[in-house]
């Protein structure tokens, strides 16, 4: 496995995942005792919120394990270098609370919440996916003659 191919599959993980928590939001917002309006403000303001978080802050993040696999060394690299050791920690303790959402959603007001947390994470996720994807090649540029 090479580091382009473990690149591809973090920014997989993170689009997947994102993707998945949207969809788990969705039915979710189903699950909401409210008006079909404060479920739309909720969702609409979930994904500006996630969007601008996925943009300046997990994609900082994303940056940090792009270039910390773009300088291991060691070979041949295994499918478990794909995040840090420290990462595996906080994805287990980010399911724990999802699941602790889900169980007590009253605690946190309810089904409507709820469904904007893992709304709004999904698109920070996505958006910090983004980092993975793009190329760091910057074009030449040009002189003007």
């Amino acid at each position: 496995m090479d580091k382009k191919q473990l690149i591809t599959i973090a920014g997989s993980v993170w689009c997947a995942v994102g993707a998945f928590l949207i969809i788990r939001g969705y039915f979710l917002y189903q699950l909401a005792d409210s008006s079909k309006n404060t479920i739309i403000i909720s969702l609409i303001v979930a994904l500006v919120i996630g969007g601008a978080k996925g943009k300046f802050v997990l994609s900082k993040t994303a940056r940090k394990n792009k270039n910390r696999i773009e300088g291991l060394e060691h070979s041949p690299l295994k499918i478990h270098d794909v995040f840090s050791k420290v990462f595996y920690f906080l994805i287990i303790g980010m399911i724990g609370l999802g699941v602790a959402l889900r169980t007590y959603p009253h605690l946190v007001g309810g089904y409507v919440v709820v469904a904007a947390i893992y709304c709004g994470i999904g698109m920070a996720l996505i958006m910090g996916s983004l980092v993975y994807w793009k190329s760091d090649v910057k074009p030449v540029l040009e002189e003007a003659s």
